[in-house]
């Protein structure tokens, strides 16, 4: 009886420990993705909704880049960029009260292997 309990802990224990594997190499991925998404932040993605664009086209204006390899790189990064409507919200001190301002946001969603969305607000 012993043994059964002991070899099902153990494979119980074997399973966690499988997923917990899996869990820290999803993870992994989206922090280099969500790195990788970063490169898309740039006021030029606005030019782009609905538009799959690589990362070297996004910052190759703002950067001098003579190395080829860092070139291909960049240029392997791809997102589909999809922009909202920017929207108004209006901030006041009371619920029913006049505005004291405003200000504007938009999303910006990335669409690749580990899609994200993104916020600006001004």
């Amino acid at each position: 009886m012993a043994v059964i309990i002991t070899t099902i802990v153990v494979m119980g224990a074997m399973e966690l420990q499988g997923k917990n594997q899996d869990m820290a190499e999803y993870i992994g991925k989206r922090g280099k993705s969500e790195l990788a998404n970063s490169l898309f932040l740039t006021s030029k993605a606005y030019r782009y909704d609905k538009d799959e664009k690589d990362a070297y086209e996004l910052l190759r204006e703002d950067f001098n880049i003579k190395d080829d390899e860092s070139r291909e790189i960049l240029k392997n990064i791809t997102r589909k960029i999809n922009l909202t409507e920017e929207e108004e919200i209006p901030v006041s001190l009371e619920e029913d009260g006049p505005p004291v301002f405003t200000f504007y946001t938009n999303e910006i969603l990335l669409k690749g292997e580990y899609p994200s969305r993104y916020y600006n607000f001004h």
